[in-house]
C-alpha cells in the first residue's frame, strides 16, 4: 500500500483572504443574464451560462475568464499543514495553484515541475514538488484542469463525459498515449490489483492502491467522473480485490443547512454503499478548527 493520498476541493480556499467560491465564480460568468443557481448542479449551471453567451468561441472566452479570476488565488497556512502530513500524493479538483504556492514558501530552494502533455483532459496531469535535496517531496494531480491551460478547465457536460470515457479506458486497459517517443499502453485495473503492480501514470490508480482522505469537497452528484470511479471500485470490492480505504470528511447532519439536509442524507447513504468511510467533524468551533481536526485525524490514521 502506498502512502496516504489527500483529495481536497475548494473548501480549503475559504480559509484564504479574498478567496473565490464556486457560486461566486458562476455568478461572475453570467454576463448580465442572472438566474438562481441554488440547488442547481454546477455543471448544469455552467451549461446554462454558456448558452447565454453570444461570443464566438464562447467556451474559450469563458474558460479564459475563469483563469483570470483565479490566477491570484492566495494560499494559506492550512495548505502548509497539508504538506506537512508528508503525503506522497495530493489530488485536487481546484484549478489554482494554492498548494504549489505554499510549497514554494516553505523554502526558496524548493522546485516545482509541471509534467504534462495533455491539452484537454487531465488523466495524467501532474506536478512534482521537488525539495532542496532534489527529491520528489510529493505530487499534485489537478484532475479537473489548471488555469495555466484554460482549455483543460473541466466544466460542462461535454468535458465531463469526455473525461469519463478516458477514465473508463484507463481502468479497462484500452488507454494509450505517447511517452518518451513511444506508445504506452496500460493494463486493466483488475490485473494491476491482482499483481499489486501499478504504472503510476494517473491519479485514477490512487483510488485503488492508496488510502484516500477527501476533505473540503462537497461531492455534488454532478461530479459524475468521481462517482464513476467510486462505482468501479465498489464493484471490484465485491470480488475482494480492494484493500485500500477511502475516507470522506464532512460536518454532521445536524449542522447542515435545512434546505440541504435530505440531499446530504442521500449522499451519505450512497457513499457508504460504495464502501466510503464517512467521518463527521464539527464546524461549531469555527472553520479553521474544523480543518485542524481533519488534518489531525489524517495524521493519526493508519
Amino acid at each position: 500500500m502506498k502512502n496516504k493520498t489527500i483529495f481536497f476541493g475548494n473548501g480549503l480556499n475559504y480559509l484564504s483572504d479574498n478567496s473565490i467560491g464556486w457560486k461566486d465564480l458562476l455568478k461572475a460568468m453570467m454576463n448580465g443574464n442572472k438566474f438562481e443557481i441554488n440547488l442547481l448542479p454546477n455543471i448544469m449551471a455552467y451549461e446554462r451560462i454558456r448558452l447565454n453567451w453570444n461570443k464566438i468561441e464562447k467556451e474559450k472566452h469563458l474558460k479564459t475568464e475563469i483563469s483570470e479570476l483565479l490566477k491570484n488565488q492566495p494560499t494559506n497556512k492550512y495548505y502548509r499543514k497539508l504538506l506537512q502530513t508528508e503525503c506522497e500524493n495530493f489530488i485536487t479538483t481546484n484549478y489554482d495553484y494554492a498548494l504549489n504556492k505554499a510549497f514554494s514558501k516553505l523554502s526558496n530552494k524548493n522546485k516545482i515541475y509541471d509534467i504534462n502533455s495533455e491539452e484537454l483532459y487531465s488523466i495524467r496531469r501532474k506536478t512534482d514538488l521537488i525539495d532542496k535535496n532534489w527529491k520528489i517531496n510529493s505530487r499534485i494531480w489537478n484532475i479537473h484542469g489548471e488555469i495555466n491551460n484554460p482549455k483543460s478547465i473541466m466544466l460542462g457536460l461535454n468535458h465531463y463525459n469526455g473525461s469519463i470515457a478516458k477514465i473508463g479506458a484507463y481502468l479497462k486497459g484500452t488507454y494509450d498515449f505517447r511517452h518518451k517517443g513511444q506508445t504506452e499502453k496500460v493494463k486493466p485495473i483488475e490485473e494491476k490489483l491482482e499483481m499489486n503492480k501499478f504504472d503510476n501514470y494517473s491519479w485514477i490508480e490512487l483510488f485503488f492502491n492508496s488510502n484516500v482522505h477527501i476533505a473540503g469537497f462537497g461531492f455534488d452528484f454532478s461530479e459524475i467522473d468521481l462517482w464513476w470511479v467510486l462505482t468501479k471500485r465498489a464493484r471490484l470490492n465485491e470480488n475482494s480485490l480492494i484493500s485500500n480505504k477511502i475516507f470522506y470528511y464532512t460536518k454532521p447532519i445536524e449542522e447542515v443547512e435545512e434546505e440541504y439536509i435530505e440531499i446530504e442524507k442521500r449522499k451519505r447513504e450512497l457513499l457508504k454503499s460504495f464502501k466510503v468511510i464517512v467521518i463527521d467533524i464539527s464546524t461549531l468551533n469555527g472553520y479553521p478548527k474544523f480543518w485542524d481536526n481533519i488534518i489531525q485525524t489524517i495524521n493519526t490514521s493508519n
